[in-house]
């Protein structure tokens, strides 16, 4: 009888660990899916023959999500340092399920903020983000908060710099 009682345990187990669904599907939290570094620009030649000065701010987004290009917006502190509107790469236009039609980025994405000043202050900026995101498929996020930093040297000057917008940017 404990023979008996012994494998009809063993298989319970066995189908109770197969059952479990594996880690991996698990949605990762947002600050492993959307991962964003930023990066200052000085100087480098624009698709319209320009120089482009401002930060560039690169996510490395996970297999299998996505981020919202109208659900993204930046915010630079301190306030002293103004930035035009943000520039998008084109995406990809897809009709969502929880937004309906909408531009999405995969894997990789790059927004130039351009600076709207000819003279950076040199200094420590932060970039704050506000993003919202999906696990393709699964789940939709909240817009969740990140936070970047970047460094401007001192004697940094911008030659080719956009007007000013008002308020933050988008």
């Amino acid at each position: 009888m404990k023979r008996v009682t012994a494998i009809i345990l063993t298989a319970l187990a066995t189908c109770l660990v197969q059952a479990a669904p594996p880690h991996g599907d698990e949605p990762l939290d947002p600050d492993k899916a959307f991962l964003p570094t930023a990066r200052l620009v000085a100087g480098e030649p624009s698709t319209s023959g320009t120089e482009r000065h401002g930060i560039d701010i690169e996510y490395r987004i996970a297999p299998g999500y996505y981020l919202y290009r109208d659900r993204i917006r930046f915010d630079v502190t301190p306030a002293t340092l103004l930035v035009g509107a943000p520039e998008f790469p084109p995406g990809t236009a897809v009709d969502d399920p929880f937004l309906g039609k909408s531009v999405i980025y995969r894997d990789r994405l790059v927004v130039h903020l351009p600076f709207a000043v000819s003279v950076a202050k040199a200094g420590r900026y932060k970039v704050r983000i506000t993003a919202q995101g999906c696990a393709e498929d699964r789940i939709c996020y909240s817009p969740f908060p990140q936070e970047v930093v970047v460094n401007i040297p001192p004697g940094y000057r911008v030659t080719d710099s956009p007007s000013p917008i008002k308020g933050p940017a988008r």
